[in-house]
C-alpha cells in the first residue's frame, strides 16, 4: 500500500511537471507519456482536478498557474513570447510606448527591434530586461507596490498624464464582453486607464486564453477602447468573434 501511494504521488508530480512545460495535454497524450492506461491517468486528472492543480477543459487539461506562488498568472512562457513578438510588428521607429505591470506587456521589451523608442512604465522589472542604448526608458515614480514591483498613486498618474503616447500595451487580469478588460488591483485600474486614454495611436490589449470571458476585480477599460487583442489560439472563437464585432481587431498567436 505504501508503494503504491509514493507511486501515485509520483505520477501526480510527474503529470504536473508535464503540464507546466506545455500549454495543454489531452488524456491520451499524457497517458502515453507516462507509459499508463487511460483510466489511470483519468482517475490521476480527477484528483488534480479536485486539488485544483490542473483545470480540465474539453478535450484536455492545461496546468493550473493561480496555484504558484511567484507566478503572476499570465500564462505559459511560450506564448507571452508569443504574443510579445506581435505586438511588436505595430511599434514604428521613434514611437513613445506605455507597457503597465503585466509581465506579458512588460515580454515586449525582449523582442524589440524599431529604433530611438522611449518606453514609459510602471513596471520596475523593466530593469531586469534586455535594455537598448538607443532608448529611453522612463520610470513613472510613485509608491511600489511589492512583490510585484509595480508603481502606483498620484505621481505615476501624473507622469503619464503629462505624455501623449503613440502605443500602448497593456495586459490585464480579465477581458468580457459586458464587464470590460479588469484588473485585480484598485490602485493599478487608474494607472492603465490613463495609460489607455493618453495613447494616441494605437492601443493594444494583450492577454492569453485564461483571461478571456473572465471579470476581474476593477476596471480599466471597454473592449472597445483598444485598436488591437492579441490573444493566443487556444481562446474561445466565440467570445473574439464577439470582440471583433466591437470593432477591436484580434490576433492569435499559435
Amino acid at each position: 500500500m505504501k508503494n503504491s501511494i509514493i507511486n501515485i504521488d509520483k505520477r501526480h508530480k510527474d503529470i504536473l511537471d508535464i503540464l507546466e512545460k506545455n500549454e495543454h495535454m489531452t488524456t491520451l497524450e499524457l497517458a502515453e507519456a507516462l507509459d499508463v492506461s487511460l483510466s489511470t491517468i483519468r482517475r490521476d486528472l480527477h484528483l488534480l482536478e479536485e486539488k485544483n492543480d490542473i483545470i480540465r477543459k474539453f478535450g484536455y487539461c492545461i496546468f493550473n498557474f493561480d496555484n504558484k506562488l511567484d507566478n503572476d498568472h499570465s500564462g505559459p512562457v511560450r506564448i507571452k513570447q508569443a504574443i510579445a513578438q506581435e505586438a511588436n510588428k505595430y511599434i514604428h521607429d521613434d514611437d513613445t510606448i506605455f507597457i503597465n505591470s503585466s509581465s506579458t506587456a512588460l515580454k515586449i521589451v525582449d523582442f524589440m527591434h524599431a529604433e530611438h523608442l522611449t518606453i514609459i512604465t510602471n513596471n520596475l522589472k523593466i530593469n531586469y530586461s534586455l535594455q537598448n542604448a538607443n532608448y529611453n526608458y522612463v520610470l513613472t515614480g510613485g509608491e511600489m507596490r511589492y512583490p510585484k514591483e509595480s508603481l502606483v498613486g498620484d505621481v505615476a498618474i501624473n507622469t503619464i498624464s503629462a505624455v501623449n503616447a503613440d502605443v500602448c500595451i497593456i495586459g490585464c487580469n480579465g477581458v468580457d464582453l459586458e464587464n470590460g478588460v479588469t484588473t485585480k488591483f484598485i490602485n493599478e485600474a487608474a494607472i492603465n486607464e490613463m495609460m489607455v486614454k493618453k495613447t494616441t495611436r494605437c492601443k493594444i490589449l494583450v492577454a492569453d486564453h485564461r483571461k478571456i470571458g473572465i471579470t476581474s476585480k476593477f476596471k480599466i477599460a471597454d473592449v472597445s477602447s483598444f485598436d488591437y487583442l492579441i490573444t493566443d489560439k487556444f481562446s474561445s472563437d466565440t467570445v473574439l468573434e464577439e470582440f471583433q464585432n466591437m470593432g477591436v481587431t484580434v490576433v492569435q498567436v499559435t
